[in-house]
């Protein structure tokens, strides 16, 4: 609960502001839910036309007349050919990443091979001559 006089005064004047402001819009669902209803109950008479039609067929008699002659003109006429092309159109694709505060460092594991030990025979070591050297004089 809000112990400030001053901020729970206005909280409820907020509250009491939105209360208003929606009332019109129940009031209007109401109105259309009793106009939709008052218009479904209410019955409309619906008209049927019927009529019946007598067509007498007159006699059609055919007279055969000469055959006109065959155009002897020659138009030169083109030729189209559709060739088909191939036609790249580049599309703009966005791409959204969201980023992390943490970054990620995933261990990957790989295989390594061992080289498998091998006997090398090492030479014995050689002794060195030793040269005596007089000691220093006083």
């Amino acid at each position: 609960m809000i112990q400030d006089q001053v901020k729970r005064s206005r909280v409820k004047r907020t509250l009491l502001i939105i209360i208003i402001a929606t009332i019109p819009c129940y009031l209007l669902g109401g109105i259309v839910l009793l106009v939709n209803d008052g218009i479904r109950e209410r019955v409309t008479p619906t008209a049927v036309a019927t009529a019946t039609f007598a067509i007498e067929s007159p006699e059609v008699t055919f007279t055969a007349s000469p055959t006109l002659p065959q155009p002897t003109a020659l138009f030169p006429t083109r030729t189209s050919t559709l060739t088909p092309t191939i036609t790249l159109t580049p599309t703009l694709t966005r791409t959204y990443v969201i980023p992390t505060s943490t970054p990620s460092n995933t261990p990957t594991s790989t295989d390594t091979a061992i080289p498998a030990p091998s006997e090398t025979p090492t030479p014995p070591p050689t002794p060195e001559p030793t040269t005596a050297e007089p000691p220093p004089a006083p």
